[in-house]
């Protein structure tokens, strides 16, 4: 009788490529040999090629996850149970923030593979991070941390480069300022931010004279960009949010305090230019589907399109803030919300009484597989971990 193990090792591994993303863990798990074919750089070029692009939601508390179709989810979260609390992704790697902020782990889902970050100092709550790598080569992998002490009020920006494992701080004195829940889009190994002028004492500026734009920063020659124009202004409190189009534009969503979201698409992205197209992607009046004056949350409104279906989804919190919600929008009226529950997949309506007002809105981005391997950095191969 012919046994598994007796297969040759290509048919072995054109069966072990219908196995879905979320399940290889399992696969490692089950012998070395599969374990050996499941990282080797042609089988992973093999299911990554078939792989459809999916979408990476972070719930509220500490839950990763993929979603496939319409709210179905499939945790992502490790073996160990990290909480996680933030993530930023660039080319299939994610940047971990852990829920108590004190650390911060970069992890490859589809290579199990895990490299924790240890800072200069210490973490902080209010730190902001970003991803990307050097554009010479994916594997020059770099973190971006702007520093924000709320005690000492120090406010500096450094990057980390994962290869030489070595801090550097970063000689910046901007003229521009982002809120800390505002989160950067990778494209293209550099990170664009949505950023509005530095103002010292609001009582003398006019709130329109408040400049709102786009601020690249280049992991390449490890600098902030130009300001780069948006195709609308913005005022404080009202809700923008980036994400980005199959990783090579970049997408703004923008609702006012009049209720009607618009999302933008640019037909052209660099660090020190860019174009907008001329026609909005999509703009719909939220009020005859919420029936109020329903705005997404200033720190919420992450979002992602399907150019196809001329549709975008939006995670926020239910209008009694309980509840994640991913809200799909579209063309001719279209419009659906999909509950997400709360912690653990729980409906948390039947416990309305531990509302609180101060947990992190969901998020979403653009996540495909990479087989691109972390750097481990001078000091030696670390140990991989599968996730």
């Amino acid at each position: 009788m012919t046994k598994i193990s007796d297969l040759p090792r290509d048919l072995v591994a054109t069966i072990l490529s219908k196995v879905p993303l979320t399940c290889m863990r399992r696969v490692r798990f089950t012998c070395k040999r599969w374990n050996t074919i499941s990282k080797d750089p042609s089988f992973a070029k093999m299911l990554i090629d078939k792989a459809a692009p999916r979408q990476l939601i972070m719930n509220s508390e500490t839950r990763v996850s993929l979603m496939s179709g319409i709210g179905k989810l499939t945790s992502l979260n490790s073996s160990d149970q990290v909480e996680i609390s933030q993530v930023f992704h660039c080319n299939g790697l994610l940047l971990c923030v852990t829920k108590d902020k004190t650390r911060l782990v970069v992890w490859n889902p589809y290579l199990g593979q895990t490299r924790w970050i240890e800072p200069r100092n210490a973490f902080h709550k209010l730190d902001l991070y970003a991803l990307g790598y050097d554009g010479k080569s994916f594997e020059n992998q770099k973190i971006l941390r702007f520093i924000d002490d709320i005690q000492s009020g120090v406010i500096e920006y450094e990057i980390f480069d994962l290869k030489s494992s070595s801090w550097k701080v970063l000689d910046v004195t901007p003229d521009w300022e982002m809120n800390s829940y505002q989160r950067g889009v990778t494209l293209k190994g550099n990170t664009y931010f949505f950023a509005t002028d530095k103002i010292e004492d609001f009582g003398l500026v006019l709130a329109e004279e408040i400049k709102d734009f786009l601020i690249c920063f280049d992991f390449t020659n490890e600098r902030f960009g130009p300001r780069l124009p948006l195709p609308f202004h913005s005022y404080s409190g009202e809700t923008v949010a980036l994400s980005s189009v199959r990783e090579e534009q970049l997408a703004v969503l923008y609702q006012g305090d009049t209720c009607m979201m618009e999302i933008w698409v640019t037909n052209k992205i660099e660090p020190d230019a860019v174009s907008w197209n001329k026609v909005l992607f999509l703009q719909v009046d939220m009020v005859p589907h919420t029936g109020q004056d329903y705005v997404f949350a200033v720190d919420a409104g992450s979002f992602f399109i399907d150019e196809e279906k001329k549709m975008a989804v939006v995670f926020d919190k239910d209008q009694k803030e309980i509840n994640d919600i991913a809200y799909f929008i579209g063309e001719k009226g279209y419009y659906k919300e999909v509950d997400l529950g709360y912690i653990n997949g729980e409906n948390n309506r039947q416990n309305q009484q531990v509302l609180d007002l101060t947990r992190r809105k969901p998020l979403v981005c653009s996540y495909s597989p990479s087989s691109v391997k972390i750097q481990q950095g001078a000091r030696g191969k670390r140990k991989e971990r599968d996730y």
